[in-house]
């Protein structure tokens, strides 16, 4: 990889998974012409992880296999401080009873910070006896801290990857009885409590110690999700909100882009919705980020967070004439 030139890592979960079922059951045919001429030559890199968190801490250095710390970096983003107990995420959440599971809706619940400050109140009165306590600078991003959650074998699962799914594989692990029961106590009060909107809590990315070790990071983080700008907070390094590419500013060193716009469609089984979020995103990042790679302006990578990242590779000069583009099989093949 050339050092002068910037490398953009596009992070784009929802991007492939849900297109095996939609095509084989809704005969859906996504349409993205300059996202596929992009991959028309990749190299696959295979990663040990999935999701998107966990893709973006093991590209980071974070170890595979290792309780990501999430919640300490984006505490540091919410509330300008270090934590100073260990703590997790503890995001509200509603879930809806199956036939014979418990999915997580992939709409997240839209809470007023004065309905916050009240069920935070209710529930830390429970809290209290086991040394636990909620706080929240958001409404939508709650953290639980306590001594409780420095359990060196707690492994949770990343809320982006529950949205949509059924919980019960997703749930805490390690010391699980203790905080499958926790949860079930939770979802009491909140159901005695009357709260429509918010029926539980989804706990996740546990961080044991103030001081996490520092990640490798390079140049940036883009894009306007929470996701990019707690991990470039973290990090002290530059972040972008932008919206499209046209937007950016680019040295050298490599770039991280979280676009999330296809999750919720994805997780949501919306292909029209998906489609026309794929269309924006085509238009405002492939399209430019497949002419800056013809033009040796930069390096892309593209990753769904399923395991794989797919380093494109810049098209022979010589063979100017042809318009090459990869098809949906070939990058779904080995999904």
């Amino acid at each position: 990889m050339s050092l002068s030139r910037p490398h953009l890592y596009f992070y784009l979960p929802g991007l492939f998974q849900p297109l095996m079922l939609w095509r084989k059951d809704f005969a859906f045919q996504p349409v993205a012409d300059s996202f596929l001429r992009l991959c028309a030559s990749v190299e696959t890199q295979q990663l040990p992880v999935i999701g998107l968190e966990n893709t973006l801490l093991s590209c980071l250095g974070h170890p595979a296999g290792a309780e990501i710390p999430f919640a300490h970096y984006r505490y540091q983003l919410d509330f300008a401080a270090l934590p100073e107990q260990p703590l997790m995420c503890a995001d509200p959440v509603f879930l809806q009873s199956g036939i014979d599971q418990v999915l997580l809706r992939p709409e997240l619940p839209m809470l007023a910070m004065d309905a916050v400050t009240e069920l935070l109140y209710v529930l830390n009165k429970h809290l209290a006896e086991d040394g636990l306590q909620l706080c929240a600078a958001y409404p939508q991003r709650w953290y639980l801290c306590g001594e409780k959650v420095a359990d060196p074998d707690l492994r949770t699962t990343p809320l982006s990857q529950a949205l949509g799914q059924g919980i019960f594989p997703l749930l805490p692990q390690g010391n699980k009885r203790y905080w499958h029961r926790l949860l079930n106590e939770i979802q009491m009060v909140l159901h005695s409590h009357g709260n429509m909107s918010t029926n539980a809590l989804w706990l996740w990315g546990a961080a044991a110690a103030s001081h996490q070790p520092g990640l490798q990071m390079q140049a940036g983080f883009v894009g306007s999700s929470i996701t990019a700008k707690a991990l470039a907070h973290a990090g002290d390094i530059d972040h972008q909100a932008a919206d499209k590419l046209a937007e950016c500013r680019f040295e050298s060193g490599d770039y991280y882009i979280i676009l999330e716009e296809l999750l919720l469609p994805a997780v949501s089984d919306n292909p029209q919705q998906w489609q026309q979020a794929m269309h924006e995103l085509a238009e405002n990042w492939f399209l430019p980020a497949l002419n800056g790679l013809k033009s040796g302006k930069f390096e892309v990578s593209l990753s769904s967070c399923d395991g794989r990242i797919l380093h494109c590779q810049p098209p022979s000069s010589w063979k100017f004439w042809q318009t090459r583009a990869a098809s949906w099989d070939q990058l779904l093949q080995s999904a």
